[in-house]
């Protein structure tokens, strides 16, 4: 009677690792000597043994970390040869190279990154799209956010001493002495300081940082403006003081307009701007090294953009807060800006920001607003005519 089966079969046994005929140059010797390479598993990775067919002759194992193992790229090739280097102990020389990558894979080696990238396109699209989407998260998010824990450790006496090497530069160029009289400056620098002894701490951006405030104002071609400085310096022409009182919209839009400064200077957007742009320019160096510099700049340029439409966006925030925090109707700053693009400001009290219906025929292309360093006017207007925005956190007056 037969006997029945056992009920665990035995496995089958693992095949050996196979045996790959090669030249061995052991730097000894100008002429080398003939051996058989065994590449098996290890403790440190795959381990590889030289047997000489001479019996007279010493062989040699090396753990893996001993062994620069030759990279593979696409298909190997059976008839190529390779050549692997065994550090101090010379060089081998493999008569077929398919076979040694077969071996090594045996032996538990992995390719490394390179390599499968080279030869898998699915896994270099993906890596591609991954650092991608990486860079685009690093300057959207990332550099944005180190800029603005940077920039609390700027000197303020940098800053002043920048503003003053780039006043020296453009007085006489873009700017000449105000035609404002004494009086009239002078009511605005009071206002200007009531603002500033007003602004609640829950908006300061930066504890301990104490700007040296100063409002000035000067003649310029650049026509109805006003400019925050680094270091606490407000510059408003004095075609936007006359354009205000010829729309007789008095004093609390210009306030606006300098609220809207204020807030550049607060939340030190002049230091964050030089931070950000170091710090695209270097990374963009690395990451598109070989590429025209002319892309290079169009991707520096663009982004750049990007960072300034966001700081206007929060400035402009932190002008609506504070306004509403003084108690001044923001309404007459809608007004001002529309008077300056020639606009119509939307009647209704929750006008929507931007859309074709309320658009006038001269309005910006909303398509081209990421060609612009400030966002666009209409949605500007709307949201100081609505006197609220969704994107704005009204006890801080920064960006949500």
């Amino acid at each position: 009677m037969p006997s029945a089966a056992p009920e665990h079969a035995a496995a089958p046994a693992a095949a050996p690792p196979p045996v790959l005929k090669a030249l061995w140059f052991d730097g000894a010797s100008s002429s080398g000597q003939r051996v058989l390479a065994l590449i098996e598993p290890g403790p440190k990775g795959p381990r590889l043994t030289l047997a000489p067919l001479d019996p007279e002759a010493l062989g040699l194992t090396l753990d893996s970390p001993d062994v620069k193992w030759p990279q593979t790229y696409g298909k190997a090739d059976p008839k190529r040869r390779l050549t692997v280097n065994l550090g101090e102990h010379g060089s081998l020389q493999v008569a077929n190279a398919a076979q040694w990558h077969r071996a090594y894979e045996l032996a538990g080696g992995r390719r490394k990154m390179a390599e499968r990238l080279q030869t898998g396109w699915k896994m270099l699209i993906g890596f591609t799209l991954a650092c991608v989407l990486l860079l685009v998260a690093f300057f959207r998010y990332g550099t944005p956010w180190a800029a603005g824990q940077l920039a609390r450790f700027v000197p303020l006496g940098w800053e002043t001493a920048m503003t003053d090497g780039f006043l020296e530069q453009i007085e006489g160029q873009f700017f000449r002495p105000t035609k404002l009289s004494a009086q009239r400056q002078s009511d605005l620098k009071e206002r200007f300081a009531a603002m500033l002894a007003d602004i609640p701490e829950r908006m300061q951006r930066y504890g301990g940082y104490q700007p040296l405030w100063r409002l000035e104002f000067r003649a310029s071609f650049i026509g109805p403006n006003a400019l925050a400085f680094p270091g606490g310096l407000v510059v408003v022409t004095d075609d936007m003081v006359e354009l205000a009182q010829a729309k007789g919209l008095g004093d609390h839009a210009l306030m606006g307009v300098i609220a809207h400064e204020i807030g550049h200077i607060v939340h030190r957007h002049s230091s964050r701007m030089l931070i950000e742009q170091g710090v695209l320019n270097a990374t963009l160096s690395v990451a598109l090294n070989d590429v025209s510099s002319m892309v290079a700049l169009a991707s520096t340029s663009l982004t750049v953009l990007s960072y300034s439409r966001d700081h206007e966006r929060e400035a402009d925030c932190f002008a609506l807060a504070l306004m509403r925090h003084q108690r001044i109707d923001p309404k007459g700053l809608a007004q001002l800006f529309a008077a300056m693009e020639g606009r119509a400001v939307p009647v209704e009290k929750n006008a929507p920001e931007s859309t074709p219906e309320n658009a006038p025929k001269n309005a910006r292309s909303q398509g081209l607003d990421w060609l612009s360093s400030h966002p666009g006017t209409q949605g500007r207007i709307g949201m100081f005519a609505s006197g609220q925005s969704m994107q704005c956190d009204m006890e801080t007056g920064r960006l949500l």
